[in-house]
């Protein structure tokens, strides 16, 4: 039951503490799961060249069309490349 004398307010027991120290203790996990990560950052594309971001889209159709440095790809040759199966041209 409320009181006046307490200005009715609720008193949760609970306080910022655990919050915190749970934070924390997230952070420094993270911060240690990324250094067991690989070195490859997904941010900078790898593989060979020509590599579809560096490449021009040509005609956005079935396939597509990409040009990479004056020479003219579809879709599925880039991909070929990136996999492996072709050398490029």
């Amino acid at each position: 039951m409320l009181r006046k004398e307490d200005g009715y307010k609720m008193k949760i027991g609970l306080s910022n503490r655990p919050l915190r120290a749970g934070l924390l203790v997230a952070g420094i996990a993270v911060l240690g799961l990324t250094g067991c990560s690989s070195s490859r950052n997904p941010f900078i594309s790898q593989g060979p060249e020509p590599r579809v971001e560096d490449c021009m889209l040509l005609q956005q159709a079935t396939p597509a069309k990409f040009v990479c440095n004056g020479k003219t790809y579809t879709a599925v040759q880039l991909s070929d490349i990136r996999n492996g199966t072709t050398p490029a041209k």
